[in-house]
């Protein structure tokens, strides 16, 4: 199974989210390249008119930005 993330690029004329757009890219291409295993793989990126977009593995119950909602993981709920 695979994911696509798709990130909305209206709004992305602040340097700050382009910046972040490029270092996630990087992070993602890093991890992949290094197989990590507590990382998923992405296997490509392409663009649209209206979104960046990352071809990965899919892995259920959400990213971490899903599970973190700002605050920090409890020791338990990090392992």
């Amino acid at each position: 199974m695979l994911a696509i993330k798709a990130i909305n690029k209206r709004g992305t004329v602040h340097y700050e989210i382009v910046e972040r757009l490029m270092c996630e890219q990087t992070i993602i291409e890093m991890s992949t390249n290094a197989c990590h295993p507590f990382l998923v793989n992405t296997f490509t990126s392409f663009q649209t008119q209206l979104h960046a977009c990352f071809v990965m593995e899919y892995a259920g119950r959400g990213g971490l930005l899903t599970h973190s909602k700002g605050r920090s993981f409890t020791e338990p709920r990090a392992m």
